[in-house]
């Protein structure tokens, strides 16, 4: 059982690690067949395609059940597919890539008499030597962000791959500070980064196909790349047969190429030491706790799987990770405490923190809350923002598919799809019935449905109606998208856009919405309600059983990650599971949408 590339990154997160996988360290010499690699490597690959759809933050992507998210790897394997039949227009010479799994081609290197093993995605040999490209379902973006407002440390050669500045033989200053240059790239080497993690993972490759090279006295130049979606790609909306046709549309392809060679040449020392790491390890087998990190990755898609076992030092209920903004850290006086120092240290409750240490008023008043056990509450903020809201009020909640590739026309990679509405119409004040007042639209199979979707939403919502979301930038945004891909429903959507409000403004605050209303900048600030119960987090699904007796609990579509995961499992259902699972999808969204009304209805009467 070689040490894969995945193991090897996961080995290499702590001492602990290694002895909780219950390694075996007398198979550590053998092979393993593709299959199992495969197999191995699936949950990286769909935490890969999560951080593409969902944020990193987001804490209902912990439960989600992996054999639902196994819907997702299709969408991974074509985007392989695509990136190694576009690679010929870039690179010369013979190709191995993912069409043919079992053509792959595979390096494994004993170092330290352990042996390392790794598959290439994409394997192309020319006159000039190796190219590895590893693909990754996530997009230029990441990488195109770094860099300052105007330019990014990374640019098209005349080749139409992406290189570091540097590399290209540019001067750094004709683009930004030689410091903001550094600081940027700085992040590649960082491998809990949102692009560093990327660049890890081929260094890694690299550090075992150069030992294996090493061993045979192979000779040959290699250079590493990454394949990742293009993010300026807009589907032109061409089909053969059904499926999408992913050609070059106004220079652009589907794929993004970028040259990480001299990257990874520069992180070959910190491998080496990782491997180094990882021998002591196994050598050690001590499964006795460790110091909790941000090598834990415990709020992200690819935490350690271990982080359950690890974290079960803080309480359930107001631990200091519920203190909003940790992240930041805590301060007394002029010393910053890190967090997980604190953890650490055995400061594992909100309590254990003294209120000298809480800098941000909003963490004294979550800590005041949990001592007394009673809610905190800005009434007359409540009221003003209650005043705002006009009827006939229409209640709006969309559900998404975030593919990898562009479905639809208009839609880039990643493009939050909309499949479904929900909308609940509070005529007068108070007054909205569960099931009577609901309307909503969901689609029925993959095809594309969104114009009979915006017909009926804009059928429904007068042009002058307010209406009412929860946290108003994701709706916004969909509207602004909807606008743009359907002209004739432009006029309508972008009205409908402008009269949203959200309901978070009056259950957290809005700063500038508060100061127009004539509060400082500290009250406009402030958050105007805080209950012990909601630990640190102003969801929705928080937010609702302190106004109701609604609950998300049993429900079998219960978050918005199952919500995507049932949807795109529509053309794999028999006929009775298909018309079970529409039913429940349904449910879900109207469920978002009557919480609205029941949230604000419990808002109104917490202040008369």
């Amino acid at each position: 059982m070689a040490i894969t590339k995945t193991k090897f990154i996961n080995y290499s997160r702590c001492p602990r690690y290694v002895a909780l996988d219950d390694l075996k360290k007398e198979k550590l010499d053998s092979m393993i067949s593709i299959d199992e690699y495969k197999k191995e490597e699936e949950f990286e690959h769909i935490a890969e395609l999560l951080s593409g759809m969902f944020d990193d933050e987001g804490n209902d992507l912990i439960d989600v059940k992996n054999e639902h998210l196994e819907t997702m790897m299709p969408y991974y394997n074509k985007v392989e597919i695509l990136a190694g039949e576009l690679a010929s227009k870039y690179f010369s010479g013979n190709f191995k890539f993912s069409k043919s799994t079992y053509n792959q081609e595979s390096f494994d290197a004993v170092i330290d008499n352990i042996r390392y093993l790794c598959y290439v995605d994409i394997f192309n040999e020319n006159e000039d030597g190796v190219n590895i490209i590893e693909v990754k379902a996530t997009t230029t973006k990441k990488f195109l962000d770094l860099g300052d407002k105007k330019h990014s440390i990374f640019k098209k050669g005349s080749d139409g791959i992406y290189y570091l500045l540097e590399d290209l033989g540019l001067n750094i200053s004709d683009y930004m500070l030689d410091k903001v240059y550094l600081k940027n790239k700085e992040k590649l080497f960082d491998r809990y980064s949102a692009c560093g993690r990327y660049i890890y993972d081929v260094a890694v490759q690299r550090f075992i196909i150069e030992n294996d090279m090493k061993m045979h006295n192979d000779k040959r130049c290699v250079k590493y790349y990454l394949a990742v979606l293009n993010s300026n790609y807009v589907f032109d909306g061409k089909y053969e047969n059904g499926d999408a046709v992913y050609d070059n549309i106004n220079g652009e392809d589907i794929i993004s190429y970028i040259d990480i060679t001299s990257i990874t040449r520069d992180l070959m020392d910190e491998i080496y030491l990782d491997s180094k790491k990882i021998n002591k390890y196994i050598n050690d087998l001590n499964a006795s706790r460790v110091p909790l990190g941000k090598y834990c990755e415990y709020k992200k898609t690819v935490r350690c799987k271990f982080c359950d076992l690890c974290f079960d030092v803080l309480p359930k209920k107001h631990s200091i990770l519920s203190y909003m903004n940790n992240n930041f850290g805590f301060k007394k006086g002029a010393i910053k405490y890190d967090v997980f120092d604190l953890i650490n240290d055995g400061k594992t409750s909100m309590l254990d923190i003294p209120f000298d240490m809480l800098n941000r008023e909003k963490n004294k008043i979550q800590k005041q809350c949990v001592l007394s056990g009673k809610p905190y509450i800005n009434k007359e903020k409540i009221k003003d923002g209650l005043k705002m809201i006009k009827y006939p009020l229409y209640h709006l909640d969309f559900e998404t598919f975030p593919c990898p590739l562009p479905r639809y026309k208009g839609e880039r990679p990643y493009s939050q799809s909309v499949f479904q509405f929900s909308l609940h119409i509070e005529r007068k004040c108070g007054v909205c019935d569960k099931e009577k007042d609901h309307y909503g639209y969901l689609a029925k199979d993959h095809f594309d449905h969104r114009l009979d979707l915006v017909k009926m939403m804009c059928d429904l919502i007068p042009s002058d109606a307010m209406v009412l979301v929860y946290n108003d930038s994701f709706e916004k945004t969909r509207l602004k998208e909807l606008a743009f891909i359907f002209p004739s429903y432009k006029e309508k959507l972008l009205k409908i856009r402008d009269n949203v409000f959200d309901l978070m403004n009056i259950v957290k605050t809005k700063s500038s919405l508060y100061e127009s209303l004539g509060y400082s900048k500290e009250e406009a600030k402030m958050f105007n309600y805080y209950h012990p119960d909601m630990d640190g987090s102003f969801s929705i699904k928080k937010v609702l059983p302190l106004f109701s007796d609604l609950s998300y609990s049993g429900m079998e579509v219960g978050n918005g990650v199952e919500a995507m995961v049932t949807y795109a499992s529509f053309p794999y259902l028999l006929p009775l599971d298909y018309a079970h699972k529409y039913q429940k999808l349904v449910e879900y969204c109207q469920q978002d949408t009557y919480a609205m009304f029941a949230v604000l209805d419990g808002l109104r009467k917490s202040v008369k």
